[in-house]
């Protein structure tokens, strides 16, 4: 049995839509939100671990820290004070670095 050229398009098509499908599927965007409905986390994941940048908020909508993380591994967070500066670095292995005119 052949396939006409129509029909061929068409399976085509239809698996290259499941195959995206499919890859969304894997890299999602995570957000959560306070009762008052304010943004209180947000990142992605990728195979159900963290990837990329997280930012975690106040419940009025400032600015507290952001995460780095690499297959599912966090590399540093990055806090900040009430003035949203940021105003230290802490690394994967414990190291704090106090960062200078962050205005705490």
């Amino acid at each position: 049995m052949y396939l006409t050229i129509k029909q061929f398009i068409l399976l085509t098509l239809l698996l290259c839509c499941f195959k995206i499908t499919n890859a969304q599927k894997q890299t999602k965007k995570v957000k959560e939100y306070y009762t008052n409905g304010v943004i209180k986390i947000k990142g992605f994941e990728k195979n159900n671990t963290k990837t990329g940048t997280w930012y975690y908020y106040t419940n009025n909508g400032k600015l507290l820290q952001k995460e780095n993380w690499k297959n599912g591994v966090l590399k540093y967070t990055i806090k900040y004070n009430e003035k949203v500066k940021a105003s230290e670095i802490i690394y994967q292995n414990g190291t704090i670095k106090k960062l200078k005119g962050c205005g705490c």
